[in-house]
C-alpha cells in the first residue's frame, strides 16, 4: 500500500524510508535483552522477518496468511446501509442520487457506478464541499450541546468504540502525546491539524452477571473505562489551554448520543478500528463508516481484513501484528518494558503520562494505567505502537493530497454492496 499511495501522491521518499527502516528494525529490537531475565528452560523470542516484510510492503493482512474464513461480500438483510446514509448523511445521499439515480436505494450494488467518478475533479469538489458542510454542522451541534469549539479545517479523527482495553484507546492517546511532545520541542513544526474525537459505544444496559468472578471482572472493566474517559477529558482540557498546541491538536470526548453519532460519521475524515487483532466475529456495523466515505485505520483483525476486501486494500490503512504473530509473542514471552527501553517515542509518551502533566486535577490517575501497560500489556499496545505511529504518519501525508484522499473516500462508498 505504501508504494501505491506514493505513486499516486508523490509523498516524500524520506518518510517512506523512515517508515520502512522502523519496521525493518523491529526484529532486532524485539530480541533485545529483557528487563526480566528469561529462565533457562524458556524459549527465546523468534525473529519475525516475514511479518515485518509484509507490513513494510503492505499495510494489510492477506486472508490466506491469516487462514481466516471470511464472509461473503453481500450483506445481511438485517443491515441497511442505505438508512445509515439517508438518515445520517442526507447531503451525501442527495449527491449520490443526483449522480447515479435512485436505484441504489433498492440495489446497493449500484453504488459501484461511483467508481469511474472517483477521480473526476468536479465530482471530487462536490464531495469535498459536502464533507466540509458536514463538519461545520457537527461543530455547531457540539458547541451548542457541550460548549466546545473545534477547528473545522482540521482532519477529523474519530474513534467511536466501547471504551475498554481491547479497543486500545491508549494507542490513540499515546500518539496524541507524541504529537504534543513534537510541538513542544518545536512549536513551528509543520504538523497537520487534527481534531481527535472519542466516543463510547458501550451498550448502555448492564449485562447479566452470573457469578462473583464475572462481577469482579465487570467492576475492573468499569474502573478502567472511567479512568480512560477521565484521561481523555483531562487531556483535551490541557491541550486546549496550551498556546503551543491548541491550534494543531484538539481532543474531545462525546458521550453516547444517537443524533451526534450520525453527525460524527458524516463529518469524520478517518475512523480508528484499532482493537487488538483477534478472530472475533465480523462486525458488519463497521460498514457505517465506509458508507459515509470515512477512511479507516485498522489493525489486522478479522473484521478489518473483511472490510479491506470490501473497499479495497488501497482505500484504507492497515498496521500492526497479525493474529498468528500475536500468538507467537504470547507463546515465546512478551516484555513491554523492552519497547519502553528501546523506543524514544514510547518512552517520551509514557514519561509524559507519569509526570501528571495531562491530569493536573488527579496526578495519580495515570499510574494505574501505566502500571498495566508496563506490566503485562495484555492488549499488545506497545508491541503495535511503532507500526501504528508510522501508519498515522502516512495518513497525515496522504490527507495533504486531497485529490488522492477524496478518491479513497469515494471508493469506500462505491465498495459497499
Amino acid at each position: 500500500m505504501i508504494e501505491s499511495i506514493n505513486s499516486r501522491t508523490g509523498i516524500s521518499s524520506s518518510l517512506l524510508q523512515t517508515t520502512q527502516a522502523t519496521l525493518a528494525d523491529l526484529p532486532r529490537r524485539l530480541n533485545a535483552p529483557s528487563r526480566n531475565p528469561t529462565p533457562n528452560n524458556s524459549k527465546t523470542l523468534p525473529l519475525l522477518p516475514r511479518s515485518i516484510e509484509r507490513n513494510r510492503q503492505q499495510w494489510s493482512s492477506d486472508a490466506n496468511i491469516l487462514k481466516l474464513e471470511l464472509p461473503q461480500r453481500t450483506l445481511s438483510p438485517n443491515l441497511n446501509p442505505r438508512q445509515w446514509l439517508l438518515t445520517g448523511n442526507h447531503r451525501l445521499a442527495r449527491l449520490v442520487t443526483a449522480t447515479i439515480g435512485d436505484r441504489w436505494l433498492t440495489h446497493l450494488e449500484d453504488l459501484q457506478q461511483l467508481t469511474p467518478l472517483a477521480g473526476d475533479p468536479l465530482f471530487q469538489l462536490q464531495w469535498q464541499t459536502i464533507k466540509q458542510t458536514n463538519k461545520q454542522a457537527f461543530a455547531k451541534a457540539l458547541q451548542r450541546l457541550q460548549g466546545i469549539k473545534i477547528n473545522v479545517n482540521s482532519l477529523f479523527d474519530l474513534q467511536l468504540q466501547p471504551i475498554c482495553g481491547h479497543q486500545r484507546q491508549l494507542l490513540n492517546i499515546l500518539h496524541i502525546i507524541n504529537l504534543f511532545d513534537r510541538l513542544k520541542q518545536n512549536p513551528g513544526i509543520d504538523i497537520l491539524p487534527r481534531t481527535f474525537i472519542f466516543g463510547d459505544a458501550s451498550v448502555l444496559q448492564s449485562p447479566e452477571i452470573d457469578s462473583a468472578v464475572e462481577a469482579s471482572h465487570s467492576l475492573v472493566s468499569d474502573i478502567e473505562r472511567r479512568e480512560t474517559i477521565a484521561l481523555i477529558e483531562s487531556l483535551g482540557r490541557v491541550l486546549a489551554a496550551d498556546p503551543d498546541v491548541c491550534d494543531k491538536l484538539q481532543v474531545i470526548y462525546v458521550p453516547e448520543s444517537a443524533a451526534l453519532t450520525n453527525q460524527m460519521f458524516a463529518a469524520a475524515d478517518v475512523t480508528q478500528q484499532i482493537a487488538t487483532a483477534t478472530t472475533e466475529d465480523v462486525d458488519l456495523g463497521e460498514l457505517k463508516a465506509a458508507i459515509n466515505g470515512v477512511i479507516s485505520i485498522g489493525s489486522l483483525g478479522k473484521t478489518n481484513t473483511w472490510l479491506q476486501q470490501i473497499v479495497g486494500a488501497e482505500n484504507c490503512f492497515r498496521f500492526g501484528l497479525a493474529i498468528p504473530e500475536i500468538a507467537l509473542f504470547k507463546e515465546y514471552g512478551y516484555d513491554p518494558y523492552n519497547y519502553y527501553k528501546h523506543y524514544p517515542q514510547i518512552r517520551q509518551a509514557i514519561d509524559w503520562l507519569l509526570s501528571g502533566h495531562f491530569t493536573p486535577d488527579a496526578p495519580g490517575l495515570c499510574k494505574s494505567i501505566v502500571d498495566k501497560l508496563m506490566g503485562t500489556d495484555e492488549h499488545m499496545v506497545l508491541a503495535d505502537y511503532m507500526f501504528y505511529m508510522a501508519c498515522q504518519s502516512l495518513v497525515s501525508e496522504t490527507y495533504r493530497h486531497q485529490a488522492t484522499w477524496t478518491h479513497m473516500s469515494i471508493m469506500n462508498v462505491a465498495g459497499v454492496k
